[in-house]
């Protein structure tokens, strides 16, 4: 099967897995919300968070490792991915064990970082006993063969345990109401999240020994003293990025709830659910494409992997830049229709009493586009193997985006959390990353990709007013006005950003790879694995 067959079938199951996980989400999230309120919602936001932090034990290694099993795949050396998959599992074990030892330590300062801790009695809360269930959830993802996923992944396989995956998604979510409406306890409701977790790894790694068992056999054989070395040395890289990921990412509702409290952060909760889900959908694209870059590269086709590389920038800057437009447009409506107008956020008020606009919509608009862009160089660079080349612009982009949180909370609330991510990807991460992949892999000037991606964002920003315009002449309002007003926000765009590039390079690509697809694929082409 062909890197473009593989990534189609990526493509088409990613996008039923995450729009199934997205219903199941909001579903699930409404009734959270029903029966435990903001304060609940808060704090399960708060703790994600500690401890998507904490996975920072990982220090990159699983994206190192992928990288080298590219080759092997390629190569069908199978003594080779034996080898890498048993360093692999040795170091899930060890980064499960740390995590479990850092959370414990984080426990004496729990009252800190919640700065209505006090509170939490009064709503039967014990934060101790949800922290340490959230705690082993984190762990026990490393303990129990997460890792296997991976190597079916880097297999442009990822299809395989995206439909399986369906039925236990279902079945977690289900479980999770029936926790909540039956009896309204919050740990129960975690403990249920932990089981499929757990479950779900399971029935992976069942599937991975299944298709693989080649995997299973054992090898006494261990990787060289000088490899083990590339390999930390790549690692100390990737933890850099990994860091600034995961601060970034995850920093938001700590500085929240330290400096305004818990209710905000459950407000802000409910407006990243969405922008999430949105990114995830989006994302999907680029998951599924993931591996075939990989083992595009490891061909050393260097024309072919920079016309891969402006396509797929052409395309993400497309469905990022709709994506972007409609959440701009639509959020606050999308709040209203989905758990009513009292958690839609327009302005905030200062500890001085002053009230100023706050436009979380617009800018949640603009951070899903530049998060896009992050997301796009970040696969190529993974795919690409450069993981040294880069490794300290991760520090500045940290120190850029949480200098701007810290400062700017107190006065915009959760607006200022988006500001920040958007001030550091745009003068550190869209300007460093590019010009790296071009100078390390892509080997020539990146400066047409800045003119091109100049000329992509007027595009759009011309694209989103003319969209904002149409829909401000609808008069429909509810249901019915929200779905014609999403319908705006796709065609507009689209059509906008089709007609201004119909002539490029990368529009024909495109258009002629998706009516390829609906005929025979031609097995002589380059991509043809």
């Amino acid at each position: 099967m062909s890197r473009t067959q593989n990534s189609v079938l990526n493509f088409i199951t990613g996008i039923g897995s995450t729009l199934l996980m997205v219903l199941l989400n909001f579903i699930t999230r409404s009734v959270f919300i029903r029966y435990l309120g903001t304060s609940y919602l808060g704090i399960e936001g708060l703790f994600t968070n500690i401890l998507s932090m904490l996975s920072l034990a990982e220090l990159g290694f699983g994206s190192a490792i992928v990288f080298k099993l590219y080759r092997p795949i390629e190569e069908g050396d199978h003594q080779r991915l034996r080898v890498l998959m048993k360093l692999y599992r040795k170091v899930h074990l060890l980064v499960g064990a740390v995590i479990v030892v850092l959370g414990l330590c984080l426990l004496p300062f729990l009252p800190r970082l919640i700065e209505d801790y006090e509170t939490l009695a009064d709503l039967n809360l014990n934060p101790v006993a949800i922290f340490l269930v959230y705690l082993f959830n984190s762990a026990s993802s490393y303990w129990f063969f997460a890792y296997k996923t991976s190597f079916v992944e880097a297999n442009q396989k990822s299809y395989v345990l995206t439909v399986i995956g369906y039925a236990i998604s279902i079945a977690n979510s289900v479980c999770q109401i029936l926790a909540l409406v039956l009896t309204q306890n919050f740990i129960l409701y975690i403990l249920v999240q932990v089981f499929f977790s757990i479950f779900r790894n399971l029935v992976y790694a069942f599937v991975c020994d299944r298709r693989y068992p080649y995997l299973k056999e054992k090898t006494s054989e261990n990787i060289t003293k000088e490899e083990l070395k590339d390999f930390f040395k790549d690692c100390s890289a990737l933890l850099l990025y990994r860091a600034s990921n995961v601060i970034i990412g995850g920093s938001d509702n700590v500085v929240m709830s330290a400096l305004v409290g818990l209710k905000t952060v459950g407000l802000y909760a409910n407006y990243v659910s969405v922008k999430n889900s949105l990114q995830t959908l989006l994302y999907t694209f680029l998951r599924a494409i993931q591996a075939s870059l990989g083992n595009l590269y490891t061909t050393g086709n260097l024309q072919w992997s920079r016309l891969i590389f402006r396509v797929v920038n052409f395309f993400t800057v497309w469905i990022f830049g709709v994506g972007a437009i409609g959440l701009a447009i639509l959020l606050n409506d999308f709040i209203t229709l989905w758990i009513g107008s009292e958690y839609v956020v327009t302005s905030w008020t200062m500890a001085n009493g002053t009230t100023v606009a706050t436009p979380v919509a617009l800018l949640a608009g603009i951070e899903t586009f530049v998060t896009g862009q992050k997301y796009y160089c970040g696969s190529f660079r993974n795919a690409m193997g450069l993981f040294q080349e880069l490794k300290y612009r991760p520090l500045l982009s940290v120190s850029v985006n949480l200098f701007f949180s810290i400062l700017l909370v107190p006065y915009l609330g959760m607006a200022a959390c988006l500001i920040s991510t958007i001030i550091s990807s745009m003068t550190v991460n869209l300007i460093y990353d590019p010009i790296i992949i071009y100078k390390h892999a892509l080997k020539e000037s990146p400066k047409m990709y800045f003119v091109r991606n100049l000329l992509y964002k007027i595009v759009l920003v011309a694209a989103g007013l003319l969209t904002w315009w149409i829909c401000g002449l609808i008069p429909l309002s509810d249901i019915l006005g929200f779905v014609v007003k999403g319908i705006i926000c796709v065609l507009v765009p689209s059509i906008v950003f089709a007609l201004c590039f119909f002539r490029t390079k990368e529009f024909r690509y495109l258009l002629k790879t998706v009516l390829s697809l609906l005929h025979k694929p031609d097995t002589q082409s380059p991509d043809a694995a």
